[in-house]
């Protein structure tokens, strides 16, 4: 046995598949919600048309006079990429987007309509409907707008393009002029450094024409400055009549020349314009579906495998069999709920009695197989009489446990006494029909003797001592002399005393009790009881020095021990 406890337990698909099995209600729910969520959401969701228009960017440095002046364009890459996400910036500005925006006044719209509150986290705004990528390897840029109504989001995708192509236009055009008017200032300047140079030959300094020739210059530097520092030239009224006079010279220009002339000036260009979309781009609802039911059982699954691994109760043999030590695994009692239900509804309290009604069902063998277990661990040479079954905590089918196995016993011709000392919650009495006014309680108490305690059943070979009514410091009764008379007299009238005790971790009768015990049986409940409590209650009766049979384990689902008897049952 300790060979086998020590061997390391290796984990295969079965135990995984037994996980989900054991959560398959955390993987429904979880995958109900999402799947519930999606669908709605789905169709709660505005439909959303796409139009797409495609631009061309070519190199910053086309010029409409001078273009075999002009480097080739994306001569140098990392330049040219910067210069695509700074023109990529430009369509979602202000200048481009916002002036696209006011135009077809959609700040009227109940999308974009601004919010207050909590409602400003579902704010919509205009730029988050623009999209923007650029087609691999080329120097092309889509622009696609998405729009409830598929003429708005077309008509609004080429106005974009247009509005930034003519701004793209404007700009250049305008950078042009600067740099025409500063070539034309620095010739000036030129000029009248040479004539100063000339003049100097002729006249001394204070001469009133090299007087008014300096000034000039100065004048002319500090034109200079501010036209390349982006400053208003205020010693000239022309500046801004002279601007607007140059920009229109230069778009007449780009109207009069050939296609050639003004796509020089003009490095962006619209490639396609944008088309009515006839179908839905959002919401996607086929494919939302799929990806809800994907991630519900994905995420269901997850979640199941996670609070499996938070949960440290013990569910399978192999569990209880990791925690027990050289402890002896007695068993596993399947779970009860289909008895319950098929039994509770008229007598509550017959799956306390399964053995005995449900003689060949699989869970009267399983009391049948520990019964023969718990026979062969008692040891040759020793008369074991009694037996106290413990659990660690309550609800964990004790008493369903000490019902079941003395009828077990009792089939085999052996004269066996039931005893309740738990006198707080006791209900032994409650599976055989038998009245609780008188019980182990009482006899503690009293004088009476134990012959009119014990309460004969239906079942031969089978008597059943109740608990009693509320007895006051149950735990001193059961470590007094009379406690010591009791179990004495019981052995000499009886083949085997099962005792149903308080759970053993909570109250201290159970320890009290079983250092006057032969025998002892810890019963844990597949699913509820922890590995912290299972330990606990083992070291309670090693320091107790009791005799501990084995372990069984209850309520065990069948997904969690198949075992074969199920179907050699079910055959018939």
């Amino acid at each position: 046995m300790t060979e086998q406890n020590s061997r390391p337990q290796e984990t295969n698909l079965t135990d995984y598949w037994r996980i989900l099995i054991r959560r398959r209600w955390i993987v429904i729910s979880f995958f109900t919600v999402c799947v519930t969520t999606v669908v709605l959401g789905t169709f709660y969701m505005t439909p959303l048309y796409r139009a797409t228009t495609s631009i061309i960017v070519e190199g910053e440095n086309t010029n409409v006079l001078r273009a075999e002046e002009a480097p080739a364009a994306g001569s140098n890459l990392d330049i040219y990429e910067s210069y695509l996400e700074t023109q990529m910036a430009l369509i979602k500005s202000n200048t481009v987007a916002g002036k696209v925006f006011e135009e077809f006044k959609l700040g009227t719209l109940l999308r974009y309509q601004k919010k207050e509150g909590l409602g400003k986290l579902f704010e919509r705004k205009f730029i988050e409907d623009v999209y923007l990528e650029r087609l691999p390897a080329t120097r092309m840029i889509t622009i696609a707008v998405e729009n409830p109504d598929p003429k708005m989001a077309a008509d609004i995708a080429n106005r974009l393009a247009q509005v930034y192509t003519q701004d793209n236009l404007t700009r250049r055009a305008l950078n042009f002029i600067r740099n025409q008017r500063m070539a034309s200032l620095n010739a000036d300047f030129l000029r009248l450094q040479a004539k100063l140079d000339a003049m100097s030959n002729q006249f001394g300094p204070k001469h009133p024409d090299m007087i008014a020739l300096r000034e000039e210059i100065r004048t002319m530097a500090d034109r200079i400055k501010n036209q390349r520092f982006g400053g208003q030239d205020l010693t000239s009224d022309r500046k801004v009549s002279d601007d607007q006079a140059l920009l229109e010279d230069a778009l007449l220009k780009i109207q009069e020349n050939s296609v050639v002339s003004s796509s020089r000036m003009n490095n962006v260009g619209v490639v396609d314009e944008a088309s009515i979309p006839k179908e839905i781009a959002k919401p996607k609802r086929l494919l939302n579906i799929l990806l809800g039911i994907i991630a519900g059982l994905a995420g269901g699954v997850f979640l199941a495998f996670f609070v499996d691994y938070l949960d440290d109760t013990i569910k399978t043999d192999e569990d209880l069999r990791k925690n027990i030590g050289k402890s002896i695994f007695l068993g596993h009692l399947h779970s009860e709920n289909g008895i319950k239900n098929k039994w509770s509804r008229r007598q509550p309290n017959k799956i306390d009695r399964l053995v005995e009604l449900q003689l060949e069902s699989p869970s009267a063998e399983a009391y049948r197989l520990i019964r023969t277990r718990i026979l062969w661990s008692m040891p040759k040479d020793e008369s074991i009489k009694d037996i106290v079954v413990l659990s660690p905590g309550p609800g964990e089918g004790k008493t369903t446990v000490v019902s079941n196995l003395g009828i077990a016993l009792a089939q085999i011709k052996l004269k066996v006494l039931l005893v309740d000392t738990d006198m707080r919650r006791g209900r032994l009495h409650e599976a055989y029909g038998l009245s609780n006014s008188k019980g182990l309680g009482q006899y503690l108490t009293g004088d009476i003797p134990i012959d009119g305690f014990i309460q004969k059943t239906e079942i031969p070979n089978l008597s059943v001592i109740p608990c009693g009514e509320s007895v006051i410091d149950s735990s001193q009764l059961l470590g007094s002399p009379k406690m010591s008379q009791f179990i004495q007299e019981t052995r000499k009238r009886f083949d085997i005393i099962l005792y149903d005790t308080p759970p053993i971790t909570m109250i201290s009768d159970a320890a009290i009790l079983m250092s006057q015990i032969h025998a002892a049986i810890l019963t844990v409940r597949s699913g509820f009881t922890n590995t912290k409590a299972l330990s606990k209650a083992l070291t309670i009766i090693k320091d107790s020095d009791a005799n501990l049979l084995g372990l069984v384990l209850n309520a065990v689902s069948s997904a969690e021990n198949p075992s074969y008897y199920y179907k050699y049952y079910q055959r018939s």
